[in-house]
């Protein structure tokens, strides 16, 4: 229902800036802006090419906004966008990360450790956690789990085939939990 609502006042907003409307234009911006912030500096790595990003994109959404088909979502095609001005940004360099260990162990104290902390300790620590991560891989998790992106969704963004996507989703969430394991270990004692 909720979904449904939000398409709803999308495309009210999006035939008001076709119109040329300013309501429609800020409508957007203020409904988009910050997860494009995530996504550029999730990508760029520096929040200053990050905003550039952002203004780039906003600006050729705009432009070519009476070419988006809404055969997807508005923020599906935004963040596409948004995805492709960061890459072209950054000249497509890769930032090498170390490699996932492959072990499936779990081990249940950490996942206790990081339940009892504030919110405000639980995001510090899943962001550290998120930034050990390659940069496409911190991309598809801010993307599948902060901007509630479906793997279809994430598919058309990144222009990745659906399996690859929930292949890295999956190294992503184990490596997290690796870094969570280390980055809690004092945590666990203290508690």
């Amino acid at each position: 229902m909720l979904f449904k609502k939000q398409r709803n006042l999308d495309d009210h907003y999006l035939d008001s800036a076709l119109r040329g409307e300013q309501k429609g234009l800020e409508y957007l911006v203020n409904a988009y802006r910050d997860m494009a912030y995530t996504i550029a500096v999730r990508i760029v790595g520096s929040h200053e090419d990050a905003e550039e990003v952002v203004q780039d994109s906003f600006l050729k959404a705009f432009k070519y906004l009476d070419q988006f088909k809404r055969a997807s979502k508005f923020s599906t095609w935004l963040y596409r966008i948004i995805y492709n001005t960061a890459l072209t940004k950054i000249g497509n360099k890769n930032n090498v990360t170390f490699e996932l260990e492959d072990d499936n162990e779990y081990v249940s104290d950490e996942g206790s450790a990081l339940q009892r902390l504030t919110n405000s300790d639980r995001k510090k620590y899943l962001g550290m956690a998120i930034e050990k991560l390659k940069k496409e891989d911190q991309l598809i998790i801010t993307l599948h789990y902060i901007a509630d992106k479906s793997i279809a969704e994430i598919t058309e963004i990144m222009d990745m085939k659906s399996s690859a996507i929930k292949m890295r989703l999956l190294r992503s969430r184990k490596q997290m939990y690796w870094e969570l394991k280390k980055l809690l270990k004092s945590e666990i004692k203290e508690l």
